[in-house]
């Protein structure tokens, strides 16, 4: 009998899998969460059995329903949530040893906020704080105490450039598909185009020939002016020539953290202009630690803002405040599609609280 096992982000996807490979004789054998080795592959496993040629089928396949599926999907789903909550509770209480029990009221605010990946440890520290002010009288006060603690985490910043005399200059940076050119592309419509600023598109993108005719090709439709460039020399020389430009707007290549060495030439360049308002592109759908991981190593460049995209991806929202509160960055921009310029919005508090907060989910648990 042959076995094997199918991967996905979901019981629903891997189960669709499996069925197009092996085809409806196949016997469901097991679903169960991957294991810590084979979590790269998708957060769920799927082990199906087909008997080999000549050999009898299995006495009683088990065939999988389309609501089956759906309810093992809605499972996964459930089951992902009930693990991040509790690995959390485990790492982190609610308050701090010593003092009073939480008010059920902020532990399932606390359960809430982990849900949607806020760091257990900020998640406590806000509660905590919220808690420790002795000024939540009602649940209207309980509300306004949390969100004010959660906006003193983080900063917003929806400009671009630095300089007060000559071009706004602003350059994107970040790791391979976080969607650079296609924000750069609504960055120019919004604020160069929209505006009636004279706009120059540099593109140093060197290893996507693609991407560089693709920001050409749009340039020449919205009369924007574009160069491709090779060399960090050459982009030093054509900011020079641009002087007289309102804004310049600069796209890079997409590095892979095991490709960053190739970027050490423009990242000391970009990090040594005080001119150049330097953006980390950043996927909101990535996982919280992968996300740490790209943010810490692309600090080579000294972004001083970041830039969220596919937030249409997600329906968690916590890596966001995570990265804005250890860093200390502002963010910028928020991205949720590919229609330029639809999709793209200034980054405001309060358009992050209502991501963090689920749309009043977590304040609704600490009002219950």
């Amino acid at each position: 009998m042959k076995m094997k096992s199918f991967f996905a982000s979901d019981m629903h996807k891997a189960l669709s899998l499996a069925r197009r490979e092996l085809g409806s004789e196949a016997m469901l054998v097991d679903t169960r969460p991957s294991a810590p080795e084979s979590r790269h592959l998708g957060e769920c496993e799927v082990v199906m059995a087909l008997g080999e040629e000549g050999e009898a089928p299995p006495p009683a396949p088990v065939r999988v329903s389309a609501a089956q599926h759906d309810l093992s999907a809605g499972m996964a789903v459930l089951q992902r949530k009930l693990e991040r909550v509790a690995s959390a509770i485990a790492k982190a209480s609610l308050l701090g040893a010593g003092e009073a029990a939480p008010s059920s009221e902020l532990s399932e605010a606390f359960a809430a906020l982990v849900d949607n990946e806020v760091d257990a440890e900020l998640a406590r520290d806000v509660l905590s704080r919220t808690h420790g002010t002795g000024g939540a009288s009602s649940k209207t006060q309980l509300q306004r105490l949390l969100r004010q603690e959660l906006a003193a985490r983080f900063t917003v910043d929806a400009t671009l450039g630095r300089a007060r005399q000559g071009p706004r200059v602003a350059a994107l940076v970040g790791p391979s598909g976080a969607g650079k050119t296609a924000t750069l592309a609504k960055l120019a419509v919004l604020h160069g185009l929209s505006t009636r600023r004279s706009t120059q598109i540099l593109s140093i993108d060197c290893y996507r020939v693609a991407a560089a005719e693709q920001l050409r090709s749009l340039a020449a439709i919205l009369g924007l002016g574009f160069r491709a460039l090779d060399t960090t020399l050459a982009l030093s020389q054509a900011l020079e020539e641009q002087r007289h430009k309102d804004l310049v707007l600069i796209d890079t290549s997409g590095y892979g953290l095991k490709d960053l060495d190739a970027a050490s030439e423009l990242a000391q360049f970009l990090a040594g202009r005080d001119d150049i308002d330097t953006h980390l592109v950043l996927t909101a759908s990535m996982k919280s630690a992968d996300l740490s991981r790209v943010v810490d190593r692309f600090e080579i460049f000294r972004p001083r803002k970041l830039l969220f995209t596919r937030l249409d991806e997600t329906e968690t929202f916590g890596t966001i405040l995570n990265q804005a509160a250890r860093t200390g960055k502002p963010i910028s921009f928020l991205a949720s599609g590919q229609q330029i310029p639809e999709d793209l919005e200034p980054a405001t508090q309060e358009r992050i609280l209502e991501l963090v907060l689920r749309r009043e989910e977590v304040l609704s648990a600490a009002a219950a």
